[in-house]
């Protein structure tokens, strides 16, 4: 199963690029307040403890570019595709694209900038061989600084 994750906004072109495929890969999906309805399983919205276990059960994750998503597919250390919300898709602005391309430069996702290029990424992400980099966190620091 694929999950798919647009967080509590829309990416209706996400969603239809995701129906036009359904035919050969099995999605899930989170839609937010999107309009177009998917032709496979979806919900709405959830609280974020139900979206960790939809990702934990995918064998990989689509998401957009947020902070809240990124960071949680970091910690699960999951295999993912990451495309950003952008103005050619009815945004407001296009502030996800440079975080989507750096997460896609540290190989921390596979970078999608073009809906109509899913396919492709999708079969790239089951490809990669998975290495995620190691971050210290930002507690580590304060601990050794404190002795504890």
């Amino acid at each position: 199963m694929i999950f798919v994750t647009v967080s509590t906004g829309h990416f209706d072109p996400l969603i239809r690029a995701c129906a036009r495929l359904s035919h050969r890969y099995e999605f899930v999906a989170q839609i937010g307040s999107g309009h177009f309805t998917p032709p496979f399983p979806f919900f709405r919205t959830a609280a974020t403890t139900d979206i960790e276990v939809k990702m934990k059960e995918a064998e990989l994750v689509i998401t957009h570019a947020g902070t809240g998503m990124l960071s949680m597919l970091y910690r699960l250390q999951k295999p993912c595709i990451v495309i950003p919300k952008q103005m050619r898709y009815g945004e407001a602005n296009d502030g996800q694209v440079e975080l989507a391309r750096k997460w896609g430069e540290l190989e921390m996702g596979v970078l999608c900038m073009d809906v109509n290029e899913l396919e492709a990424a999708i079969e790239r992400c089951r490809e990669k061989n998975w290495a995620f980099p190691q971050m210290p966190s930002l507690g580590d620091g304060m601990r050794s600084d404190l002795d504890l």
